[in-house]
């Protein structure tokens, strides 16, 4: 390969932001020093948040997930840097259990693993399995998430449960200003005109194939991030808002035939924790954290990106058996007229649950769009926009022109992964303003 070539494949590639697949539009471009007008093909990046998909657009997007959590954090972007004297907390909800399930547990010496389902007394299952395993699992065990007796796991309740978790926070967070209200000895809506809650969430899926939810809140004044709460209101209170109204939430899951009516709450582990004290870490960790679950998939390997458009799709998958009963469940239900609201097909590659892997409170921070629109503007002040596009592009296919740009993509994503893995700390920690 000369130097020309591999120069004209890396512009192409720096181009598309070193998407692994970027998508080709056709249109027209104006040559602004001749006038002339050319036939053009645009190459323009994927923007899929999925590591396992586009490693360089993932990159991307945990970097401006990282600058909307620090900014609600420390302020920035839109935000007042008195932000930081509100009461602040970093909180993780977890799924219910629907079966004992493979775990790696820390020991007391934080060396060894601890056994993973120690029982003295262990008896069979009806299914003749002994639930029982004294295996100390390690964090990167095959068999973590796996159910110790998959006949026993309750497929269906796990699937509706992600399918009800939106609904369940949406009602958990109505729950919490209900709780300070009564704390405060008056109403809620008089309490929302001197308190707003702000938020930001990030969707993890637990390798059970259950979500856990990441999210930072913040209590502002009733006008957002530049007003102070009231002073009763510090974070010894919203944490025990967080917490009764945590262990309180539920919502109901649609009935089905030969199962009991149910509700759907939030599992046993509960972590809440005051950013201004606990451990010490500063925004830019607390922002890296969440940040780094922004782009992960449902299955590590990503073999469930894409919905699922048939039956038989399904067995083509690349799945553990515990994930790809998760899938098929889904499916299933989605046929049942009951849960036709839950659209459980179109969400089966995302084994039941349909909401967002980002979400955010209005008045919590900036946007992605804002971002994404200041590194544009950042981009045209600094090169100078030599032509003019043309309105009416066209999908013309997927995929560089030159193969050895793809092959050249993913080779500069592996050595951006090798740096962030030796490197010290996040690479967004330090990250300069967008």
């Amino acid at each position: 390969m000369s130097e020309v070539t591999l120069w004209e494949l890396l512009r192409e590639v720096e181009r598309a932001g070193r998407c692994s697949h970027p998508v080709r539009l056709g249109g027209t471009t104006l040559e602004r020093a001749t006038g002339e007008l050319h036939d053009a093909i645009l190459v323009v990046s994927c923007k899929d948040r999925r590591a396992a998909i586009c490693p360089a657009c993932a990159d991307r997007y945990r970097g401006d997930a990282w600058q909307l959590v620090a900014a609600g954090l420390r302020g920035g972007k839109g935000v007042p840097a008195t932000a930081v004297e509100h009461p602040r907390l970093f909180v993780t909800m977890t799924a219910p259990s629907f079966g004992p399930v493979h775990a790696h547990r820390v020991g007391g010496s934080r060396v060894r693993p601890a056994p993973c389902h120690p029982r003295r007394s262990a008896t069979a299952c009806p299914h003749g399995v002994v639930l029982d395993c004294r295996e100390r699992h390690g964090a990167d065990d095959p068999v973590l998430g796996e159910p110790l007796c998959a006949a026993c796991f309750d497929y269906v309740g796990a699937v509706l449960w992600n399918a009800r978790v939106s609904l369940l926070w949406q009602r958990t967070t109505v729950a919490i200003v209900r709780h300070l209200a009564r704390e405060a000895g008056t109403s809620e809506a008089r309490l929302r005109r001197v308190v707003r809650l702000s938020y930001i969430k990030v969707v993890e899926f637990q390798r059970r194939g259950l979500v856990h939810l990441h999210i930072v809140v913040r209590a502002d004044g009733a006008d957002g991030p530049g007003s102070l709460p009231p002073a009763w209101l510090d974070a010894g209170a919203l944490a025990s808002a967080v917490t009764d109204a945590a262990r309180t939430t539920t919502v109901a899951v649609p009935r089905l035939e030969g199962r009991a009516a149910a509700r759907a709450g939030w599992g046993q582990e509960l972590d809440v924790r005051d950013l201004a004290v606990d451990g010490g870490a500063g925004p830019e960790a607390i922002a890296a954290y969440v940040a780094k679950y922004a782009t992960k998939s449902v299955d590590d390997a990503g073999h469930l990106a894409r919905p699922i458009r048939a039956a038989r799709a399904i067995e083509r998958l690349r799945l553990g058996p515990h994930h790809a009963e998760l899938v098929r469940t889904a499916w299933r239900l989605g046929t049942v007229t009951s849960l036709k609201g839950l659209r459980l097909r179109d969400h089966a590659h995302t084994l039941g649950y349909g909401g967002q892997a980002t979400t955010k409170s209005i008045a919590y921070s900036t946007t992605f769009t804002a971002l994404r629109n200041a590194r544009v503007d950042f981009m045209r002040a600094a090169t100078g926009p030599r032509i003019e596009v043309d309105h009416g592009w066209r999908y013309a296919g997927r995929g560089y022109e030159h193969p050895d740009a793809g092959i050249l993509a993913d080779r500069l994503a592996e050595e951006l992964a090798r740096l962030r893995r030796e490197g010290p700390g996040d690479v967004h920690q330090s990250a300069p303003s967008r």
